[in-house]
């Protein structure tokens, strides 16, 4: 069949253009009547998942180049460099691709409701950038989840209720 070029084909691109080249030489693959009495799989080996190099910049304790996964993407890639310091957001990471902002996450999404809303999956030289944290409260007191929390500029003290679980059932509202 001659020289194949797969470069950048996903996976299931890859077996369908092997299958049609493959179908041209070897009728037993796919015969016009009949089943098949030959098989094609396509599969990648270990050296194939080579690591993928992203930049992590902003409030982190170790600022720079990290090795990941290639099937890494912004929400899995925090386990890598340990989330932000305490000073760092959590409710405005940024991935940024060749100059452009692709997505602006919110963790709290994750985290309170395992919703991975905007998440993108990373490519080489991406950079995650954790920006500093925004208004920050603590709440404690007759809350179910009592913590300190960020907040966004549009967000109130309602949102903050929803945002730490509710009130305590035992809470006196007035």
């Amino acid at each position: 069949i001659g020289q194949v070029f797969v470069n950048g084909l996903t996976l299931s691109k890859l077996e369908n253009k092997l299958f049609k080249l493959l179908t041209k030489v070897y009728s037993s693959l796919s015969p016009i009547n009949g089943n098949p009495t030959t098989f094609l799989d396509v599969s990648l080996g270990a050296l194939a998942l080579r690591p993928v190099r992203i930049f992590v910049l902003g409030e982190i304790n170790q600022p720079g180049a990290y090795a990941v996964r290639p099937s890494t993407s912004l929400y899995s890639s925090m386990y890598y460099f340990k989330g932000p310091t305490i000073d760092g957001s959590l409710r405005e990471i940024k991935l940024i691709r060749k100059g452009k902002e692709i997505s602006n996450v919110d963790f709290y999404n994750y985290l309170l409701e395992g919703k991975t809303l905007g998440d993108s999956k990373l490519h080489k030289d991406d950079i995650v950038f954790i920006p500093r944290r925004g208004k920050t409260v603590t709440l404690s007191g007759e809350i179910m989840r009592p913590a300190i929390y960020e907040l966004k500029d549009e967000e109130g003290l309602n949102d903050l209720i929803e945002i730490a679980g509710g009130v305590l059932p035992t809470t006196f509202m007035s």
